[in-house]
C-alpha cells in the first residue's frame, strides 16, 4: 500500500502482493483478499480495462464456484464504469454573469 500510494509505484505494490499470492499453502480467502487489493490499486493508479479484468478473472481461475468468483464476475461486469468513475472529469469554464439578474434594486430615498 505505500508503494502505491506514497511512492505513486503500482510495479512495486504488485510484485509484493504476487510474492504473497505465489506463496503455497495459502487459504484461499486470503489470496482473493490479495488479487481483489491488486485490482483496486491498478484501477486506483490509472491501469488499463484488460489489465484489471486479468487481476479479477485470475480470481474466478482459481474456483469458479466459491462465492469471491461470483463477487469477480460481477466487479467484472461493472468494470468499465467502475475505471470511469475513478477518471478525473473536465473542468469547464462557465462565463461570469450579472450578480443580480432581474434583481437590480430602485433608490427610493428622497433627500
Amino acid at each position: 500500500m505505500i508503494y502505491a500510494g506514497h511512492y505513486g509505484r503500482l510495479d512495486l505494490a504488485a510484485d509484493e502482493l504476487e510474492q504473497l499470492i505465489q506463496q503455497p499453502n495459502q487459504p484461499a480467502r486470503l489470496v482473493v483478499h490479495w488479487l481483489n487489493l491488486l485490482a483496486d490499486l491498478q484501477i486506483r493508479c490509472g491501469s488499463d480495462y484488460q489489465t484489471v479484468a486479468h487481476t479479477l478473472q485470475r480470481i474466478i481461475d482459481r474456483d469458479p464456484n466459491l462465492a469471491a468468483a461470483e463477487v469477480a464476475r460481477n466487479r467484472l461486469a461493472l468494470l468499465k464504469l467502475e475505471l470511469k468513475s475513478k477518471e478525473k472529469s473536465q473542468s469547464v469554464a462557465l462565463g461570469s454573469y450579472e450578480q443580480n439578474i432581474g434583481l437590480k434594486q430602485r433608490s427610493t430615498h428622497q433627500f
